[in-house]
Formats: C-alpha cells, sequence, structure tokens
C-alpha cells in the first residue's frame, strides 16, 4: 500500500479504514516525504543499527526508516491506527508492529543497539524526553546507552517549538529549565530543523521543530549522585526566582550544610537554578 506523503492520500487512507483524528492522543501526522526523509536521515542509520520509532501513526516516517536500517520496532498506541499501519507496512520484513505504550517499554529489550525517532504527541513529549534521556545516559533501564558501541545510539524527535527551545537553550536565558537541564545533562542536543505547521494533517496550532540527541556518555558519573542532582534540579527550579541558597533551603536542605556545599562547588548562593549549566548542578550534589 503506498504510504500517505500529501494530505489527500492521508484522506485516502483514512476513510479507507474508518480511523478519525484523537485530540486527546495528540494526533497531527506529517504529510510531507521531505521532512520525513530529514528525520530519518538524521537518524543516521547503518546496517547493523535498529530503530524504535515513537507514535508511528499512519506509517509514512516508518517506511523511510525502514529502507535505512537492520529493524524498525514501530510502536503506536492507538489500537485504531494498528491495521492501517500494518497495511502501510504490510511487505516490509524488517519492520514490527507493536500495539504498545512507549513509556512502558524498555527498548533495550528491543534491540541492544538502537536510534529513538518520532513524531512525539505533545502532550506526552516531557515524559518521553526523560526517560529516553534518562535511559541514553546510562541512568535508566532501557538496556545500556552511555552512547558506545550498544544502547541507544541518538534520538531524532519531532517535537513543538517552544519544546526545541527549551532543550537546546544555554543557562541564563529564559527558556532554560529544569527539562533543559536533564536533556543537555544526558545528551549533546543539535537542531536538525524547523517544521511549519503547513506539513501536517490536522494542522496544529504551533510550529514544530526535529532535534537530534546524542548521548554524551555519563556511565563514570555516580548514580546516587546523578539521582541526588535531579532532586536539586526540581527543587531549585520549582521556585526559580528565588537564590539558589534561598530555594534550596525553603525545599527542606539544612542552611549550613548548603552554604558549605556550594562553597566547595565553587557556586556562589545568590545564583539562580537558571545560571547553572548541568555539571554545576552535578557539582553541588557531589559535595552534598
Amino acid at each position: 500500500m503506498r504510504e500517505p506523503y500529501n494530505k489527500s492520500e492521508l484522506a485516502a487512507l483514512c476513510k479507507a479504514f474508518g480511523f478519525t483524528f484523537s485530540k486527546s492522543l495528540g494526533q497531527n501526522f506529517l504529510v510531507d516525504r521531505n521532512i520525513a526523509a530529514k528525520i530519518a536521515d538524521a537518524c543516521g542509520l547503518d546496517a547493523g543499527a535498529d530503530v524504535v520509532e515513537i507514535g508511528a501513526g499512519a506509517g509514512a516516517l516508518t517506511v523511510l526508516l525502514a529502507a535505512r536500517a537492520r529493524r524498525v520496532f514501530a510502536v503506536e498506541l492507538d489500537g485504531h491506527l494498528i491495521p492501517m499501519l500494518s497495511a502501510v507496512c504490510e511487505g516490509l520484513p524488517n519492520v514490527t508492529v507493536l500495539h504498545e505504550d512507549f513509556l512502558k517499554i524498555e527498548p533495550g529489550r528491543l534491540s541492544p543497539r538502537y536510534v529513538l525517532a518520532g513524531n512525539l504527541p505533545y502532550q506526552i513529549t516531557s515524559q518521553v524526553l526523560a526517560k529516553a534521556a534518562e535511559g541514553a545516559g546510562g541512568a535508566g533501564a532501557m538496556g545500556g546507552g552511555g552512547g558506545g558501541d550498544a544502547g541507544c545510539l541518538r534520538m531524532v524527535f519531532m517535537v513543538q517549538k517552544e519544546v526545541a527551545d527549551r532543550l537546546l537553550a544555554a543557562p541564563g536565558g529564559r527558556t532554560y529549565g529544569a527539562i533543559s537541564v536533564l536533556v543537555q545533562y544526558h545528551c549533546e542536543p543539535e537542531l536538525v530543523c524547523d517544521v511549519s505547521r503547513e506539513v501536517f494533517m490536522p494542522k496544529p496550532k504551533v510550529g514544530s521543530a526535529v532535534v537530534r540527541l546524542t548521548p554524551r556518555g555519563n556511565a563514570a558519573d555516580d548514580p546516587a549522585v546523578t539521582a541526588r542532582m535531579f532532586r536539586l534540579v526540581k527543587a531549585g527550579f520549582g521556585q526559580r526566582r528565588k537564590t539558589l541558597r534561598n530555594a534550596l533551603a525553603s525545599a527542606g536542605y539544612p542552611e549550613d550544610t548548603l552554604l558549605a556545599a556550594l562553597e566547595a562547588a565553587g557556586i556562589d548562593p545568590a545564583r539562580r537554578a537558571e545560571t547553572l549549566g548541568p555539571r554545576d548542578w552535578y557539582r553541588l550534589a557531589e559535595a552534598l
């Protein structure tokens, strides 16, 4: 079956399978082959790499990934889409369609060497990014990671433009926040391309962007310190208008211990959470 690369093809496919889009699942399908190809190319696949595609939808990206990867695990939560997705992928022996929730899957059990890719629904973007970044960084349960020859090699995601801006933001910027620290600690983020809202069906209210996240490999870091670090990040950004000294003290950290740790980490207590880079946060957590 022909893959849906334009709106009329997708509309015809939806009609044939009696499919209607779900707002609650944030379904906005890409209908532009050029953008789909950019995502597939950005995955940097070789003959030995597999892909775990998150939210495969109607399969427009799936078929391009299948032409580049050893295997593609097309994960789709919406059961109404499974017959359509299966039909589009018919005849592609290296594609496995999985009617699953990605948030409940450990990709490392599907493949020892994989790339994560997908057009992420806005409602679960933060959850997917947290799960993917933590797993790729070696701190989660996704089967390895660390940016080496095994585990998660890289991630290529389509996200809302405002989310991409947060992932790429430098410390001190208005869009720099807790998700920035989380992703940048575990991965090196880069912008692949901006994406117009006109290339989706139905058309979303805002533009999107494709980002590539390459695991840094933090295997040498202490997992206990990393866990403590993200508790600090949550506390610091929970009251980001306050100084670190006041925000963390309000979160329950004893002031004398906190001041000693800030001094040991070389961090001015008067700084605010958004001025600290990921390694600053790690040093502080280590000092505590």
